[in-house]
């Protein structure tokens, strides 16, 4: 504990405030409404029933799959272009710099980093291959870079000046003229220059050196225990870790879902373990799988404090909404309980990974999901298949049995404070008797 208060929260503290950060975090997170919708219609149109898909065609004819899943292409197919709007304009809020120009700015530099083609009938065309999950680092890194050059340029007031009484929005758009100019050439150059490399493009040399070997790491076991040990560490001293650690780990997970996606759009088997839907088998209850708990609170507890947390909290868990026994049992800054806190999701994560890599449960179908499915529920949508939910149940099972002995624990701490002391000294009126 003196160790997680001295030396980790500082840095926790430091990464969650930390500008660039929390600028890609907001941008995914102002993303994420659409993504889920994406999502839900890819459902619809592959639930896993051949019942069902011939009630649909027979309803809306042979090609309504291909036509319902147009949103979703749209989404996935071209998330780099959002995310390169939305991490500029929430940098550009952070820094209190013209959002709108940012934005736009940033997303035209994309633009130009990206390779064309030509066509003989269509002319010339941007393929969709650096515009979904691919192009993310380049749209992230670029957006960026973009935002704070625009920022230099701002600060030392080295833009057009416009005389006094022209409106404030004709006034914006010209002090963007400047660095919008020195970006986009800036923009030009580095297209050219890796044009005359052997990547050929920037998004290429991004994927190839950056984004490859991230990802390799962090979809892979080792990277998934350093994830939920990272959310369980925090959440140890207070630090709501979920949303700042997702954050982070959202685009490198985006590719594993996109090939996930795209494989079960084509009736083929996802063929990566590891994405965000993985974890959302694994935190029911919220961080550190507490649902397990309130399940060993209700059936074992006997402390009225226990009991009484356990019957507050348990509806919000099943919401996974933990606040309440985080804080109310105590977890949080507790040393007893803090063991299983941490230690559950490590043997979740194991068990799981193993169930899925061996083919015994079905690998999550890249579909995005609200975090407030309860469980059983979200194992059945996001694998699209009953084994889902089967794991999590197995899930909550051993999670509950890993929970007990702690429990137990600090139910008889409470107990022995709640259960009067009887005293063999005679009470005031007792002895007022003795003595008639």
């Amino acid at each position: 504990m003196s160790f997680i208060e001295s030396r980790l929260m500082p840095i926790a503290g430091k990464v969650a405030q930390q500008r660039h950060l929390g600028a890609i975090r907001d941008a995914y997170i102002s993303f994420m409404p659409f993504i889920i919708v994406g999502s839900i219609l890819l459902v619809i149109s592959s639930f896993p029933s051949t019942a069902y898909k011939e009630f649909m065609a027979s309803m809306f004819g042979a090609n309504w799959g291909n036509n319902i899943e147009i949103p979703f292409s749209v989404i996935f197919s071209g998330m780099s272009i959002f995310i390169s709007f939305l991490v500029a304009y929430r940098l550009a809020e952070r820094y209190n710099l013209d959002k709108i120009s940012t934005g736009v700015l940033s997303l035209s530099a994309f633009f130009i980093l990206t390779p064309f083609a030509s066509d003989p009938e269509l002319g010339t065309v941007i393929p969709t291959e650096w515009l979904g999950s691919r192009g993310l680092f380049v749209a992230m890194i670029g957006a960026l870079v973009w935002t704070e050059i625009f920022k230099w340029f701002i600060d030392r007031k080295i833009t057009i000046k416009m005389p006094d009484g022209v409106p404030p929005a004709v006034e914006k758009s010209f002090a963007a003229l400047v660095p919008a100019t020195v970006i986009m050439c800036l923009a030009l150059a580095i297209r050219l220059s890796f044009a005359t490399t052997e990547y050929g493009t920037i998004h290429q040399f991004i994927y190839d050196m950056v984004a490859t070997p991230i990802r390799s790491f962090g979809t892979s076991y080792f990277g998934a225990m350093l994830t939920g040990l990272a959310i369980t560490l925090l959440w140890s001293v207070g630090i709501n870790s979920g949303s700042m650690v997702n954050g982070i780990m959202r685009p490198i997970w985006a590719e594993n879902q996109q090939d996930n996606l795209t494989a079960v759009a084509n009736g083929l088997t996802p063929p990566h373990v590891i994405t965000e839907q993985f974890f959302d088998l694994i935190w029911m209850g919220g961080a550190g799988a507490t649902l397990s708990l309130m399940i060993a609170v209700l059936l074992f507890a006997r402390s009225q404090h226990v009991r009484q947390v356990g019957k507050l909290a348990v509806g919000s868990s099943i919401f996974n909404i933990n606040e309440p026994v985080l804080f109310g049992l105590p977890i949080i800054m507790n040393p007893i309980m803090l063991i299983p806190f941490n230690l559950v999701p490590m043997i979740l994560i194991t068990t799981q990974y193993i169930a899925m890599s061996s083919g015994l449960v079905a690998t999550t179908t890249g579909v995005f999901i609200p975090w407030t499915l309860p469980a059983v529920f979200s194992g059945f949508i996001v694998t699209a298949s009953i084994s889902g939910a089967v794991m999590q149940v197995i899930n909550l099972a051993i999670g509950a049995m890993i929970y007990l002995p702690f429990l137990r624990i600090i139910d008889k701490q409470y107990r022995s404070q709640e259960t009067p002391i009887v005293s063999d000294e005679p009470t005031p009126s007792e002895a007022t008797l003795e003595r008639a």
